[in-house]
């Protein structure tokens, strides 16, 4: 297994409950989710909202 701190590494990790997922990238951590209207739990960016991001970055 790759260590997930080395550079340019991006680890997806969820469940199969729900669309919750847990990025990790490099030593950053974020979390991403559908919003409640979508069926998530809204416990972090959704999908559009993190392509946005890197968009603008």
């Amino acid at each position: 297994m790759v260590d997930p701190k080395e550079q340019g590494v991006v680890v997806v990790r969820g469940t199969a409950e729900g669309f919750a997922q847990e990025i990790t990238a490099g030593r950053h951590r974020l979390v991403a989710d559908e919003p409640v209207s979508a069926g998530g739990t809204d416990r972090g960016l959704g999908p559009y909202e993190l392509l946005l991001a890197g968009l603008g970055a």
